[in-house]
């Protein structure tokens, strides 16, 4: 048998002898679970691989940030960035090595949700908060677009998991973990600090937890996330915030009726990720569950800490500021979950059968499936235009490279431009080039201040492609073009169409050459 096929061979097997009650063994919840997981792993990434003729938006955004490596980026911190271009080493020519990053990113997060569950559940119940992940599009469908927010999913179950440990041993080692953690979270995204604060309040209240502060860890955890971020600060400091201006220009709202509203929409909208998991959760649900011992106590509190307290402090920060709550906030809070759920609302593991359980797993992700493929697919014939995936980025790629190479001995340095066209350049070229744009998608605007690497001058110098929307601006190098790089060569337009069956128009994307000066 194919070594492929060994872990799709081993869950049904495992199903097969369990038809009646769960198996109480740790070591068979186990191999169930590290059995699921590389079939769900596998599964989305071949999935993804084949049904996505082109990239989305925020995989092509960091991906073409990656090729010039920085301490940050105008709108992130860089680690997400990073990771997609060393990932893509896999892939030269294409990106399915970044679907492979973002999917083993899930997996983690799914494996830190069985790690914490089996420190308060039973192994069958702590395998079910494990697999009712599958019913969680944040884990599901929302990978493969990689960004920063695919990233942060596992700093912050690292910092919950790594927490955990750290409280209840003391242990330096764990505290270090935790910092490491942090450090590196804050390199995927701020909002971690919106579970920082209520975690630190567990440490300082829970009598407990607090034992912790007598100790060197938590300065240990302090003193290394300091570390590992102090780069990146620099960096901000150097850039004049530039990242927090981004965060506070897309996230302001003033008006007062937004203060009701987007508690309420934030609610609405995390509704359709929370359901889906909580239909695989169902069975092993029971009464109310409260702790009896101190340290029980401390325990439930902690959990408290972790899961509702970011949400709640989200809750209070757009109530008193206006702040915009978006949807894909939530994508970190609900990773642990069914973990929260078990522990507060416990059924007997008698309860569970392992059909029972599996039938609703497999249902779920299928239905995931599913719907991650018909939400590209339909789109077109819906709303009469393609959407993002269906972009024919490959076949522009192709063709740049096609007739740059006739014209010139050396590969293309730099793609500036419009940044979607440009950044499925930057991805799909094999030689990696630069990216000169900014995130303004569907116009013509490249500037140094989003692609601090390079600018004008740079681009006139060592030569580059440049590319724009044909049917917006015409086939024609834009004037704005000709006072700025004046050596540019105007070539005609590239006509391609879109993936879909479905009428839609075609993509025009205008193109023209900046020789090399030497």
């Amino acid at each position: 048998m194919s070594s492929q096929l060994q872990p799709v061979a081993q869950l049904g097997t495992l199903l097969s002898r369990a038809s009646g009650s769960f198996p109480a063994s740790h070591l068979w919840c186990t191999r169930v679970f590290w059995a699921w997981l590389v079939v769900r792993t596998v599964a989305w990434i071949c999935l993804t691989t084949a049904t996505l003729a082109n990239p989305p938006l925020d995989l092509v955004e960091w991906l073409s940030w990656g090729h010039s490596l920085q301490m940050g980026y105008p709108k992130h911190p860089p680690l997400p960035a990073w990771l997609a271009a060393g990932f893509a080493r896999l892939s030269p020519g294409d990106v399915w090595g970044v679907y492979v990053l973002a999917y083993l990113t899930a997996a983690a997060c799914i494996w830190a949700a069985w790690k914490l569950a089996l420190e308060y559940l039973p192994p069958p119940q702590a395998l079910l908060a494990a697999l009712c992940l599958e019913g969680s599009l944040y884990l599901t469908c929302d990978p493969a677009e990689w960004s920063n927010n695919v990233a942060l999913d596992l700093g912050w179950a690292c910092i919950i998991l790594f927490g955990y440990h750290a409280v209840r041993t003391g242990s330096t080692r764990w505290w270090a973990a935790v910092g490491l953690a942090i450090g590196l979270t804050l390199l995927c995204k701020y909002t971690v600090g919106v579970l920082l604060i209520p975690m630190t309040a567990y440490l300082i209240l829970d009598p407990h937890a607090r034992r912790n502060l007598r100790r060197p860890g938590p300065y240990v955890a302090v003193g290394v996330a300091i570390a590992v971020f102090a780069p990146h600060l620099v960096w901000l400091v150097q850039n004049e915030f530039i990242t927090l201006t981004y965060a506070s220009d897309r996230t302001a709202d003033t008006r007062w009726y937004r203060r009701v509203w987007n508690p309420t929409e934030f609610t609405l909208g995390q509704a359709y990720h929370i359901l889906p998991m909580l239909v695989i959760l169902f069975p092993g649900l029971g009464r109310r569950s409260t702790p009896r011992t101190a340290e029980e106590v401390s325990r439930s509190r902690f959990l408290h800490a972790a899961i509702l307290g970011p949400v709640a402090l989200l809750y209070v920060i757009s109530v008193a500021t206006g702040c915009v709550l978006r949807e894909i906030w939530g994508s970190p809070l609900w990773t642990f979950l069914g973990v929260w759920v078990l522990v507060n609302f416990r059924g007997t593991a008698t309860d569970l059968t392992a059909l029972r359980i599996m039938r609703r797993v497999l249902v779920v992700s299928c239905l995931m499936m599913v719907f991650s493929v018909i939400t590209v697919e339909l789109r077109p014939y819906v709303e009469r235009l393609p959407s993002r995936q269906q972009f024919p980025g490959r076949q522009l790629t192709t063709e740049v490279n096609r007739r740059w190479n006739t014209q010139f001995s050396e590969p293309f340095p730099i793609v500036a431009g419009e940044a979607w066209a440009a950044g499925n350049v930057c991805c799909f070229s094999r030689h990696r080039p630069v990216l000169y744009s900014s995130g303004a998608m569907g116009y013509l605007v490249f500037e140094s201040k989003a692609t601090p690497w390079t600018n004008d001058d740079d681009l006139n110098k060592r030569g580059g492609v440049v590319l724009w929307d044909a049917v917006q601006l015409g086939d024609d190098v834009p004037m704005i073009l000709r006072d700025r790089l004046p050596r540019a060569v105007g070539q005609p337009p590239i006509d391609l169409r879109y993936h879909t069956s479905a009428t839609v128009p075609t993509a025009r994307i205008g193109v023209a050459f900046v020789p090399p000066s030497h």
